[in-house]
């Protein structure tokens, strides 16, 4: 088994950030932390109460240039942070369509080392 995950070419993304895509789903901490510092503007809570980043012409609004600008940020995301391979929520594999990183297209066998080894990224 990996002592760690292999890096993913997060920066600069070739993939476009497609993972940025949606946004994000927040602790109530990232999203009082991020609101605070960036402006209220930049997180939600969805009618369900779960706290999100927004979207801005299909990005989430902390990506630019390709690159995401909160990464070093204390609030930085859990999600974003774990992706693609540790699910936030749960501590677990991350269980959803790895895909929306081309990057496990092209090298298939990065799925099975999530699925392995649940251990948490730096990336």
């Amino acid at each position: 088994m990996p002592e760690s995950f292999p890096a993913l070419p997060c920066f600069p993304c070739p993939h476009a950030s497609n993972c940025c895509s949606w946004g994000v789903t927040l602790s109530e901490a990232e999203a009082e932390g991020l609101g605070a510092r960036y402006g209220r503007d930049k997180v939600y809570r969805t009618r369900w109460g779960e706290w999100r980043t927004r979207i801005r012409k299909g990005r989430c609004v902390f990506l630019v240039d390709n690159g995401c600008t909160i990464h070093k940020d204390p609030h930085y995301p859990e999600v974003c942070r774990a992706f693609p391979w540790t699910d936030a929520e749960t501590g677990g594999p991350y269980e959803y369509d790895q895909t929306i990183c081309p990057e496990f297209l092209e090298h298939p066998e990065f799925v099975q080392i999530g699925k392995v080894s649940g251990k948490r990224s730096g990336v």
